[in-house]
């Protein structure tokens, strides 16, 4: 149990997630799915240069609970150089990996087979797995053991190392009532009363210590404009014969840069002004690959939509994409008073309500049933896909 032994935390990866009308010159593919693509690469590159134990991915291993085949089969070579260095690895789902629906399978049933020496915890119940030689067990809880109606129950047993792997947004990470995205799982305290020495979080995109043993990795690619603060990469943990040895290293994976470029203000400045002022900007910064983001603040819609227009003709060969935002004057007599109080119905409900009523009448049970999941399927990856464009900030 005393022996040293060195960890990659992974999580995150979102592979197969596309954003921007922009296309990867050599591969034709959408540039941001191949940008993902690359930092999961170099990340793999830079652990196998570390002398690990172990890799465990926290989560999230693709964006969309039925990737591309170009997300699996990037996650599979990859994946395969881990096995082929004879470093064991446990990979947990995350809720993007998780299906709505539990009678669609689940991507992971073909990763088991094409990684037959990567332990997989991607159902609906808590696993286990224990390295004898390592003297270390892992307890995995999934997201989909997290929406399970039975609480998942952990615990650590005595002579081994036990770390918990789960994936969700812990209490006191971000402000009571703030969500980084529909549908995210709020750990319960009750996860981590056990004494595990260590507890590898997945979801949040940030790397930070939710408490002294327990830590995101934080995601190896951003993945929109909400995640501009974050420096991509992984964790070495290192334990020595006592435990945990200090805080967890924080490994940087290079990525595509981001950069916030100062608001440019339509009360004070006339269009032509305003775009200059948006070009000087990208010219001090002289970085053509960057992803590059400006907010038009109190311009009315005309010039907002001018700005926009002349921008994106001007900026070709200064940056990847420039994402324009609008913010409206305060008395902009185009504003529409909305009741935020007002509830409006979940899709999802409607749709299965739908259903229901048609089943037996108009329906067949069987056809039902897919017509469902179908479905359902569609909607979740739609309001992802809105999700998405709306992190990208992407128009007014």
């Amino acid at each position: 149990m005393t022996r040293p032994l060195r960890i990659a935390h992974i999580s995150d990866t979102h592979l197969g997630y596309r954003a921007l009308p922009v296309q990867d010159a050599a591969t034709g593919r959408n540039q941001r799915s191949v940008d993902i693509d690359r930092s999961f690469t170099r990340a793999i590159d830079d652990i196998l240069r570390q002398e690990v134990d172990l890799v465990i991915h926290g989560g999230d291993v693709f964006h969309q609970s039925r990737p591309s085949w170009y997300a699996v089969r990037h996650f599979v070579t990859e994946m395969r150089r881990i096995e082929q260095a004879g470093i064991p690895t446990v990979v947990i789902a995350g809720n993007h990996d998780t299906p709505r629906y539990r009678a669609g399978g689940s991507v992971f049933s073909l990763l088991e087979v094409a990684l037959p020496d990567t332990r997989i915890s991607a159902g609906y119940e808590e696993d286990e797995f224990v390295f004898e030689d390592l003297g270390l067990r892992i307890q995995a809880v999934p997201h989909g053991a997290l929406i399970n109606p039975d609480a998942a129950v952990t615990y650590a047993i005595p002579d081994y190392r036990n770390i918990l792997v789960t994936h969700g947004m812990t209490a006191g990470i971000l402000d009571p009532g703030v969500v980084t995205e529909p549908g995210e799982q709020e750990l319960d305290s009750s996860l981590f009363q056990a004494e595990f020495d260590y507890i590898a979080l997945g979801h949040y995109h940030v790397s930070i210590p939710a408490f002294p043993t327990a830590w995101y990795s934080g995601s190896t690619e951003r993945m929109g404009w909400g995640d501009a603060e974050a420096t991509p990469g992984y964790l070495i943990v290192s334990f020595d014969g006592d435990g945990l040895s200090g805080n967890p290293e924080h490994r940087t994976v290079q990525c595509r840069p981001m950069e916030l470029l100062k608001p440019v203000h339509g009360d004070t400045l006339s269009v032509p002004e305003i775009v200059d002022s948006v070009l000087d900007q990208l010219e001090r910064l002289g970085n053509p690959e960057a992803l590059t983001r400006v907010q038009v603040r109190n311009a009315d819609r005309q010039q907002y939509r001018e700005v926009e227009r002349m921008l994106r003709r001007e900026t070709s060969g200064k940056t990847l994409h420039l994402t324009i935002s609008r913010q409206a004057p305060a008395e902009s007599p185009m504003a529409v008073d909305i009741d935020r109080s007002a509830s409006i119905r979940d899709l999802q409900t409607l749709f299965s309500e739908f259903v229901a009523q048609r089943k037996g009448e108009h329906y067949s049970a069987e056809f039902a049933t897919r017509f469902l999941e179908r479905g359902s399927s569609a909607l979740q990856e739609a309001q992802q896909r809105v999700t998405d464009s709306e992190l990208e900030g992407g128009g007014a």
